[in-house]
């Protein structure tokens, strides 16, 4: 069975098509666009009126890209923090309803973490090691720790980076005392999981999707993303970190490997992934390009009867 997943991200639209039969997936194409859905909307509390047509605007290029595809069996679309924390959610749904037939699915951030720890599991061979998986996006973060088999803690924290943004309005580029009082609003907000470090001590960090995805890009932009998952190591990473923190956003769009879809936020996520990094000891960074999209698929696979 052919099935499409929608990722409706606070910053970017993800589009997974994917073959699956009992247990197996191909994917066939991974798209994504620019949808800005949460810009402007964290500090009123509700999804802007321009926010609301980019975000059909972008679904109407990505069910497009189905089509020229040839075409699902099954359609599955996931909203996430921009849209859960508004006031007018429903509408949004309601209007890929009418226009585009198929159901938005508001779900909760423990949810998204459950399905971003299924996915990343579907790129990297895991073993009973427990691991700190962190995925970086514009409405939330979630932090998971979990090994090969089961998730031992997980939740979600309004931490992302377009919320971030908005909430501090860094300097370009950003002051030092900036950083001090983003790593002050860090430490209160993270206590749940400073506690659950302490308890369970990973080693390894694996990022997924988003923020983490430019970095691999900046680290090495010569990489053809072959392999779904790969390591960052740590000292390209903190290099990378001071550049970032010196830089202005014109400077960051011209850095090779840099997505502008990024640009703006790559400043916010390096210092919370180097924040966590430094806070838990962690001694090896991996990056995953699979999230929750791919969580779905896979979960969706072991739901098939038949092989096809």
């Amino acid at each position: 069975m052919r099935i499409a997943v929608f990722d409706l991200g606070t910053n970017v639209f993800n589009l997974l098509i994917a073959q699956v039969s009992k247990n197996k997936c191909d994917i066939k194409k991974v798209s994504k666009i620019g949808s800005h859905i949460g810009e402007g909307g964290f500090q009123r509390g509700s999804l802007t009126e321009n926010a609301l047509n980019s975000s059909m605007d972008a679904l109407a290029k990505l069910t497009n890209e189905i089509e020229a595809f040839g075409g699902v069996q099954h359609i599955k679309a996931f909203a996430t923090s921009a849209v859960r924390d508004s006031s007018n959610g429903q509408l949004l749904v309601q209007m890929v309803k009418d226009k585009f037939g198929f159901d938005l699915d508001i779900i909760s951030g423990d949810r998204e973490a459950e399905l971003i720890y299924k996915g990343i599991r579907e790129s990297i061979l895991l073993y009973k090691e427990k691991v700190l998986m962190v995925d970086v996006g514009g409405g939330s973060n979630e932090l998971i720790i979990a090994d090969k088999d089961k998730i031992y803690w997980k939740q979600s924290f309004p931490l992302g980076v377009i919320r971030m943004k908005e909430l501090l309005a860094p300097s370009d580029p950003i002051a030092k005392e900036e950083i001090v009082k983003y790593i002050e609003h860090l430490d209160f907000v993270l206590e749940p999981f400073y506690k659950e470090i302490e308890k369970h001590s990973p080693k390894l960090m694996i990022g997924s999707s988003g923020s983490f995805d430019t970095l691999r890009e900046l680290i090495d932009p010569e990489d053809d993303f072959s392999i779904p998952a790969k390591e960052l190591p740590l000292d390209k990473f903190h290099a990378l970190h001071g550049k970032l923190l010196s830089s202005t956003k014109q400077e960051r769009f011209a850095m090779a490997g840099m997505s502008p879809l990024r640009a703006e936020y790559m400043v916010l996520g390096s210092i919370f992934v180097d924040h966590v990094i430094g806070r838990s000891g962690i001694t090896e960074l991996y990056q995953s390009s699979y999230s929750l999209k791919e969580g779905y698929m896979s979960e969706f696979a072991a739901t098939i009867q038949t092989k096809e």
